[in-house]
């Protein structure tokens, strides 16, 4: 088993971590994701990014089930912020070039802007993406993320988006 492993840490636009980026295909289409739910998350199908039984596993353990599901609770619980920024801490691709798997962990400060002007909030967050071949007719450059699992304070982002 021939496993590759690439490591991104601070902005993905700094030189030395494009440049890594475009080496990776996991790492490309991440930033592409991560580009379309940022500007077109209410025109993008949500089978473009995630498999039609992919399953996201919430801080508290519950799940959500499908990529509509997925795709409907993000923007719910981002959409209740003026804008939602992240500041990439860093990005681990652990890619298995025999099976074509990648498990992506992803590290970031989500600024979360209060609306009416009323502040900032800085939100630790992490993610680890399963990411495989996409399902027939479906998915962005061959791939889909199957699961999902992220780790964040639920109750401060609860708290700050009633403020």
């Amino acid at each position: 088993m021939t496993i590759s492993t690439t490591i991104i840490r601070g902005s993905p636009s700094h030189r030395d971590n494009k440049a890594l980026i475009a080496t990776s295909p996991v790492l490309s289409w991440y930033a592409r994701y991560v580009v379309d739910f940022a500007t077109a998350k209410t025109t993008t199908p949500p089978t473009k990014y995630y498999a039609s039984t992919a399953t996201l596993v919430n801080p508290d353990q519950s799940t959500i089930s499908g990529a509509d599901a997925i795709w409907d609770y993000y923007i719910h619980l981002y959409g209740q912020f003026e804008k939602c920024a992240h500041e990439v801490i860093s990005m681990t691709a652990l890619s298995n070039d025999e099976t074509g798997t990648h498990t992506l962990l992803v590290e970031t400060i989500n600024h979360l802007h209060l609306r009416d002007n009323k502040g900032v909030v800085p939100l630790p967050q992490a993610f680890a993406y399963e990411i495989s071949e996409a399902e027939e007719g479906a998915g962005t450059a061959g791939l889909q993320i199957w699961e999902l699992r992220c780790y964040f304070e639920r109750g401060l982002l609860q708290r700050v988006a009633k403020s």
